[in-house]
């Protein structure tokens, strides 16, 4: 007997139960095999008992009884091991399939609390556990959706590398303002994406003093950036936020500005210095002498009118770009536009010994304007047409519709002369404010500069376009458009 329970004591160690498809498992080992040790140090404590006794000869104390009692203490101790252990393990093997939902994708998946023991709360807390999980997972999901909107959409470019100087992110605008695509510089060098030694130079600085570096860089008359790199640490490892900002617009206002405030200057220094002189000839006796003084007197009405008129200009030019300027738009036959403009100008045509004509072609329907504001404008160009046209030349304003590819049906105004022409270099600029073409050649025709300025902006706020073509020594030609209004 008790060789037959050491024997099952020895194979009770690598014990194996199956039952409904499961594998024993390690908690059902920690249960069943104490117990089972202790059933059959039980059981051999008796039959020790039991030999030394003398009872193995008393009729009712077979020693075969106690097998029987030993085996059936053993198969109690591991159906209720296995109970055990299942009750205990099935909540655990449920967490477990969950966990690995989870991980695979499944942010619904939830333990199902149908149970009332000691697991009932664990199984609570690993639910909450998850959808706190899966709120700060949505949040950042939602973070990242929201970082990702603002960097596609800034108008700044941004650029990330590693420490090695290897590209991680780009957004849109740096791509554009690198001229590079995105599958072209993530995970190539730095410098192999920007190509220009400055911001190199900016990249390595930084790299070197480990502090933010700010310089402007000149990319080409075309181009002028500023770049900020600024180190950062993540997760112990070194990295650099590159970004560019586009300051050419800003540059070319700052151009704008620095040549409007010379021009300015330089138009009010011409007519102040003829004032002075004035006044100094007058005081100098001129008073003494009344045809010379009427004649100065003269001279200093006309340059105070050329100041006023400047003044007038400016004011005017100012109210129209900010929009205090309010247009009353109603439909106008083209002829009112026209008629108004050339009766005003006729007279100094004939006496300037210019022919000055007029095309509209038929069926010209009306245009959608305000008849004084484009009754200005054709005034302007008229003007300088006369102006820059020596005798002898003619002047053509011709009118018809014009049906431009990708663009809605408009009215195309036209002022042609055989003028003096302008220069390649200065048709881009003729439209801007005080910008004179060759003032050496324009000198003394009079003019603040300012007229084409206002046309411009003028024929832009009816949401037409203008235009100019020019050959030196055949003429120019100036177009514009208003849009056709609704019959």
């Amino acid at each position: 007997m008790r060789r037959f329970l050491l024997k099952n004591l020895r194979n009770l160690r690598n014990l194996r139960f199956y039952s409904h498809k499961i594998m024993i498992t390690p908690v059902f080992r920690r249960i069943a095999i104490p117990f089972a040790l202790l059933v059959v140090a039980l059981a051999l404590g008796f039959d020790l008992y039991v030999s030394r006794s003398g009872c193995v000869n008393v009729p009712g104390c077979p020693p075969r009884a106690l097998l029987v009692v030993t085996v059936l203490g053993l198969v109690a101790v591991l159906v209720i091991a296995y109970w055990v252990a299942r009750r205990t393990v099935r909540p655990l093997q449920d967490v477990a399939e969950v966990a690995r939902r989870i991980a695979a994708g499944d942010d619904t998946a939830r333990v199902l609390p149908n149970r009332r023991d000691e697991s009932a709360g664990l199984i609570d807390a690993f639910n909450q556990m998850v959808e706190g999980q899966r709120e700060r997972l949505n949040d950042l999901v939602q973070d990242h959706r929201q970082f990702s909107t603002v960097l596609q959409h800034m108008a700044d470019g941004v650029l990330i590398t590693d420490g090695l100087g290897m590209v991680t992110l780009i957004n849109p605008a740096a791509c554009r303002l690198l001229k590079s695509a995105e599958d072209e510089a993530l995970g190539r060098p730095f410098a192999a994406v920007v190509r220009h030694h400055s911001l190199i130079e900016l990249w390595q600085r930084c790299r070197a003093q480990g502090q933010e570096q700010v310089e402007a860089v000149d990319l080409g008359p075309e181009l002028f950036l500023q770049a900020v790199v600024t180190p950062f640490l993540e997760r112990g490892a070194a990295g650099y936020v590159v970004i560019i900002q586009d300051l050419t617009q800003v540059r070319r206002l700052q151009t704008m500005r620095r040549d409007f405030i010379s021009n300015l200057s330089h138009e009010l220094r011409t007519p102040l210095a003829s004032l002075r002189a004035v006044v100094e000839t007058l005081q100098d006796g001129a008073l003494a002498d009344p045809p010379a003084a009427e004649r100065f007197l003269r001279q200093a009405e006309n340059e105070v009118n050329t100041m006023t008129q400047m003044v007038e200009e400016l004011t005017e030019l100012s109210q129209i770009e900010s929009g205090q300027v309010r247009l009353r738009l109603v439909p106008v036959a083209v002829g009112r536009l026209i008629d108004v403009p050339l009766e005003r100008l006729r007279s100094p045509a004939e006496r300037a010994g210019i022919q000055l004509s007029v095309e509209i072609a038929d069926g010209t329907p009306r245009v959608l304007a305000d008849e004084e504001r484009v009754q200005q404008v054709v005034t302007n160009l008229l003007h300088n047409a006369i102006k820059f046209t020596p005798p002898g030349g003619r002047i053509r304003l011709i009118a018809g519709v014009s049906n431009a590819p990708g663009r809605e049906a408009e009215v195309l105004f036209e002022v042609q002369d055989t003028g003096i022409g302008i220069t390649k270099a200065d048709l881009p600029r003729v439209f801007e404010r005080f910008y004179k073409s060759d003032r050496a050649r324009t000198r003394g025709q009079g003019g603040t500069g300012l007229g084409l300025a206002i046309a411009r902006h003028i024929v832009e706020a009816h949401g037409g376009r203008i235009w100019v073509k020019s050959k030196i020594g055949k003429g120019s030609s100036f177009f514009f458009t208003m849009p056709m209004a609704a019959d």
